[in-house]
């Protein structure tokens, strides 16, 4: 009786409240997993939604690898150096490799490993890659060759409030959401929750300079294709102009059509049967 007393009054837990708990817990994975899991406790025929509940996170789940996978397949395939071995072969590896990447968030500290990636990976690199983009349609393809081609694809010609965002609205605010991230995250440095078991909660700490460290890795790595692509066509090291899939060059040599996309007899034809 002495020692569970001397060792319960060496715990300074605070009452337990089911309100706050799902409050600090309503983001990243506790909002699945603790949220709506005590959403769907009330309703009537616990055990049944919460059966299909879990069975569409894993449909999500399963849907969403599918689609990443392919992304990075498609990528594999039409590389030179990968085609003459067997698709089997190539999926089979690509799929190992990420099983065992993935192995990180399964271990004591993938919650913490998931909150980085979570954090870093998906936020100023996104940024990053979706304003250069913008930069090499609207100002290095040209917004009038985007807009034509445009018009001659679908017969209509966007007007002057596409013109103004594409120009001028998207650019600016592209920049904004780019420097606001970056004097954030070097003002206030990145934190992470840390569980106490001591004291059965969480704390916000700093994270270490070497989880720092990865987490710029991080970012470059997703920023890497367009510097390392630039500088290959730049010293002509990669001729990317050439380096055609064999199935895309079988479609280009059957017949080239000397006849526009969409002209102003199809227009006139769409507008008659219409009419």
């Amino acid at each position: 009786m002495f020692n569970a007393t001397a060792v319960g009054a060496n715990f300074s837990l605070s009452s337990c409240s089911l309100d706050d708990e799902l409050n600090t817990a309503a983001e990243g994975t506790g909002l699945a997993f603790v949220v709506f899991t005590q959403a769907i406790v009330e309703l009537p025929g616990a055990p049944f939604w919460s059966c299909i509940f879990f069975l569409m996170l894993l449909a999500l789940g399963i849907g969403s690898q599918i689609g990443l996978l392919e992304g990075m397949l498609c990528v594999i395939f039409d590389i030179d150096i990968f085609k003459r071995i067997r698709k089997p072969y190539i999926t089979g590896c690509v799929c190992a490799t990420c099983f065992l990447v993935g192995l990180i968030f399964c271990t004591g500290a993938g919650e913490y490993w998931l909150k980085l990636f979570d954090s870093f990976a998906s936020t100023i690199g996104l940024v990053v890659v979706a304003f250069l983009e913008m930069i090499a349609v609207v100002f290095v393809y040209g917004h009038e060759k985007f807009t034509q081609d445009i018009e001659d694809m679908t017969g209509y010609r966007p007007g002057w409030y596409w013109q103004i965002t594409w120009r001028f609205l998207a650019p600016l605010i592209m920049i904004c959401i780019l420097l606001s991230s970056m004097c954030s995250m070097i003002m206030n440095r990145p934190q992470y929750p840390a569980w106490v078991a001591s004291e059965g909660a969480t704390e916000s700490l700093f994270y270490p300079d070497w989880v720092m460290a990865i987490a710029i890795v991080i970012i470059l790595i997703g920023l890497a294709p367009i510097p390392t692509v630039f500088l290959l066509r730049r010293f002509q090291c990669l001729k990317l102009d050439v380096n055609i899939h064999q199935g895309s060059i079988r479609r280009i040599e059957t017949t080239v059509s000397t006849k526009e996309m969409m002209g102003d007899v199809d227009m006139d034809n769409g507008v008659q049967g219409w009419m």
